[in-house]
């Protein structure tokens, strides 16, 4: 029996195991579509209505989203939803800042990964940007088309995680490669850039060798620069090994306007491979249609893939006048491709090549339910003046959620930035059952550098440095006055890699 035979079976004992210790696989789960402000999602982890299992949340470019899961297990009694059966995922509640969508999916079990056999990437398009134009939403558009195909077609895998935009690794610089000169300062909190990891089910040398070579020549051809995860031994996530250097762009040769509209996207479905290579493909066939930022994985055996989109010549006023009708309507489509293809229509935009729409009926994500809008002016982000401050932590799996390690983590930004501490966002964070009883927490601050220069710094410790070992101090004090129990692995870090052995991507 060869290799790959001993682990699919391996792989269908195992979600077989799954199935049979859940009495009910059913999924609820919320997507919020909101404004991206400091403390939101703080706010919503103490709500009594909002306890999640399972957690990813993103802000970028003035907007920001929220995904939760709880499985009906988990949660005292049945879902508020059950009598009626699910509701209608493309009819959104109002918010004071967005739009809320609920809704119930049936996760797939057979969605087993090991963490250690991914392949993990980084592309920059244009490190220099400091506001985007429509042309880096075609970039990052054809970018993801591409990377979601090599993950597909190439590695035959799922698509584990994707996030735009990202952190680019951390700026060394050396005197005449003398090493007792070497310097590290911190990059950019976020920078127009895709970060993305790949499942492998053949985890050998040849299989990251071809993965690799497929990507870098895309990236030559471009001028992007790539780095792939460094997996040497001691080599943490965080740790970037660089592939090609990116070539500063300016642009197609008769200019581009910049971005003036984001428009949320949110597709969920049972994790499988190809989804998120069929909605990035279709949307490709708008040539009027970028992405200006995206977050995507899995939580719970559930897939959510969600996208920005950007619309060449349309504000938000007049999309949100479109959503509004289309999401009024008796029926409304919830399929990925038929309710985008809807609103295209009514935009006035038109697919190349237009295929027939049967073809769309059998795509992997053809089963996925759309959360879409409400649409959002464009807000660049402030460039150079936010640092990155990553976090980590592990707690004992709870109904509380996220309450716990997020409240005694907001109560050590209080004891230590002081007022300060409301300036404080969070850009990106991931909360997962990652084993029985046990959910591990990664997430990245934004900080104002004006806030990091308050704690000086020396030519023993860096400024970076001693705010981030007072908050994690402060934090596992916090932790421990709050008298929840299992709450561990508290750590505070301006590198990724500093973090521990326990995180993830």
């Amino acid at each position: 029996m060869s290799e790959t035979s001993i682990r699919t079976i391996a792989d269908l004992a195992r979600a077989g195991f799954e199935i049979a210790r859940q009495s009910l696989t059913q999924v609820d789960y919320e997507v919020h579509h909101v404004a991206a402000r400091p403390g939101y999602l703080h706010e919503l982890a103490l709500s009594p209505d909002s306890v999640f299992v399972e957690t990813l949340c993103s802000a970028a470019n003035g907007g920001g989203v929220v995904i939760g899961t709880r499985t009906r297990a988990a949660t005292e009694g049945p879902s508020q939803d059950s009598a009626e059966g699910p509701r209608g995922g493309a009819r959104p509640e109002p918010l004071t800042e967005g739009w809320l969508f609920r809704d119930t999916a049936l996760p797939n079990p057979t969605f087993i990964y090991e963490s250690a056999r991914t392949f993990e990437g980084l592309v920059v398009i244009d490190r220099l940007a400091t506001e985007a134009q429509d042309w880096h939403g075609i970039a990052v558009r054809d970018l993801t088309k591409e990377i979601s195909e090599v993950a597909t077609r190439v590695a035959g895998a799922p698509l584990l995680t994707l996030q735009c935009p990202a952190q680019l690794p951390t700026v060394v610089k050396t005197r005449g490669h003398d090493l007792r000169t070497r310097k590290e300062s911190p990059s950019p909190c976020s920078s127009l850039a895709v970060r993305f990891s790949i499942a492998l089910p053949d985890a050998s040398a040849e299989r990251r060798l071809e993965l690799g070579d497929r990507l870098r020549a895309l990236c030559e051809d471009y001028g992007f620069g790539f780095w792939i995860a460094d997996t040497r031994p001691g080599h943490r996530p965080g740790n970037w090994f660089e592939v090609c250097r990116d070539v500063r762009r300016t642009g197609p040769a008769t200019g581009s306007k910049p971005m003036s509209t984001c428009l949320p996207l949110t597709c969920a479905g049972p994790a499988r491979i190809g989804s998120t290579h069929a909605i990035i493909a279709f949307l490709q066939r708008y040539p009027q249609v970028g992405v200006a930022g995206c977050t995507g994985t899995s939580l719970d055996d559930l897939a959510f893939i969600h996208f920005q989109l950007s619309i060449e010549g349309v504000t938000a006023e007049r999309l949100n006048k479109i959503l509004t009708k289309l999401l009024s309507a008796d029926t409304v489509p919830s399929r990925p491709h038929e309710l985008l293809r809807k609103l295209f229509f009514r935009l006035g935009l038109h697919a190349i090549p237009d295929e027939p729409a049967d073809r769309d009926r059998t795509h992997p994500a053809s089963d996925y339910q759309t959360f879409l809008g409400p649409a959002f002016d464009y807000r660049p982000p402030v460039a150079g003046e936010i640092m990155a401050v990553w976090v980590s932590w592990r707690i004992a799996f709870s109904g509380d959620g996220l309450a716990a390690p997020l409240d005694c983590l907001h109560g050590a930004l209080r004891e230590v930035l002081g007022e300060d501490a409301a300036a404080v966002s969070v850009e990106y964070l991931i909360c997962r059952a990652t084993e029985q009883s046990v959910v591990r927490g990664k997430g990245k601050l934004g900080v104002p550098r004006a806030v990091v220069e308050r704690f000086g710094g020396t030519g023993v410790e860096r400024g970076e440095s001693r705010m981030c070992a007072l908050l994690e101090d402060a934090w596992k004090h916090q932790a421990d006055q709050s008298e929840v129990d299992g709450i561990a692995e508290l750590t505070v870090a301006w590198r990724e890699a500093w973090l521990g052995h326990w995180t993830y991507s």
